[in-house]
């Protein structure tokens, strides 16, 4: 301790013993929340990419059978 300073009464040690217990619990939980928050965005992104790179073949074989159709009607 430093001069001057006054030593915090007993009960606040047993106190701050049980609040750091149950601040640490509520901090895992935080962070078990965050990593499962975490799985669903690699989740979700993995979908996204998916259903695009699906939009973009579906397009592009839309595309390629309109080509096909104009050319066998006009040529």
């Amino acid at each position: 301790m430093m001069p001057g300073e006054t030593p915090p009464p007993a009960g606040t040690a047993a106190a701050a013993c049980t609040n750091c217990g149950l601040l640490q619990q509520n901090i895992n939980e935080y962070v078990a929340a965050l990593i499962t928050l975490k799985q669903k965005m690699i989740d979700g992104d993995r979908l996204l990419t998916e259903y695009q790179q699906k939009c973009t073949d579906i397009l592009y074989f839309s595309t390629s059978i309109l080509r096909e159709l104009i050319y066998q009607h006009f040529l």
